[in-house]
């Protein structure tokens, strides 16, 4: 548990901003589970009470570029470029203004809306379709990501 909170030390207050070098699975991975243990609580905090969503707003501003340069380090781990990532850019934005799109139109609580057939046929095609092409996308990028590093020394440096 010592080690856990050690790789969090690491990424956020000892390299948040250093894209150099490289980083083992146990830094990134332990770093993705902080992630996703933090900000699970607090989305449900924001579904919850609208006003807390800036909360939840903040903290994700925080953590993207730690996270951003820890995955580039982990890239670099198993002598991938950071390039993969700038492909993943259109696909993660098409995604995200998609559903910004979706929760706009959504109907309210107040004035229920009823959707006919073809409407809840044209969101599951259109959900389907963001969700088909980020997830084409995003494999790669994750068998990177999960993929044991370069033991030898790489063009990113060496072995940690």
């Amino acid at each position: 548990m010592n080690d856990f909170f050690n790789q969090i030390r690491i990424v956020l207050f000892e390299k948040p901003f250093d894209f150099s070098g490289r980083s083992p699975r146990k830094e990134y991975w332990s770093f993705w589970l902080f992630t996703q243990l933090t900000f699970l609580p607090l989305l449900f905090l924001s579904l919850r009470a609208r006003p807390l969503a800036i909360f939840l707003i903040i903290y994700y501003l925080i953590l993207l570029i730690p996270t951003l340069a820890v995955t580039v380090r982990r890239l670099h781990d198993v002598n991938k470029s950071a390039f993969w990532l700038i492909g993943f850019a259109p696909f993660a934005l098409l995604a995200y203004s998609s559903l910004l799109f979706l929760s706009l139109i959504a109907p309210d609580n107040q004035t229920a809306v009823q959707m006919d057939i073809l409407q809840i046929f044209l969101y599951s095609i259109f959900i389907f379709a963001i969700f088909a092409l980020t997830l084409w996308w995003c494999f790669p990028i994750f068998m990177f990501l999960v993929e044991e590093g370069n033991k030898e020394e790489n063009r990113y440096g060496p072995n940690k």
